[in-house]
């Protein structure tokens, strides 16, 4: 178990049609996010920008999620580095410590 006071969580979520331009360049970027996961998840509420009328109607819009756990130092770089790409995308972002982080085994 790694007990990096340093290391954070960055969690990205961002609307689907930014998704793949975004996976790439975190692919694109294996020194500052050198594993991810990404998940479907659905946004709600008033700041949601919904597509097409059927999110309308149900009152939820696809966003896909994507979380690593990084040095905050690589975490503000890559923040930086997709502001310069996305910045009129929508994409939100949060970070929080990571406590503790490793393999099990």
């Amino acid at each position: 178990m790694s007990h990096e006071s340093e290391s954070v969580v960055l969690t990205l979520v961002m609307p689907v049609d930014v998704e793949d331009a975004l996976l790439e360049t975190l692919l694109d970027h294996p020194d500052l996010a050198p594993g991810f996961t990404s998940q479907a998840v659905e946004g709600h509420g008033q700041r949601v920008h919904f597509i097409g009328t059927a999110e309308h109607v149900r009152g939820r819009a696809a966003y896909s999620r994507m979380q690593m756990v990084v040095p905050r130092p690589d975490a503000d770089t890559l923040l930086t580095l997709l502001r310069e790409r996305f910045a009129t995308s929508r994409v939100f972002f949060w970070m929080v410590p990571a406590i503790a982080s490793g393999r099990l085994a």
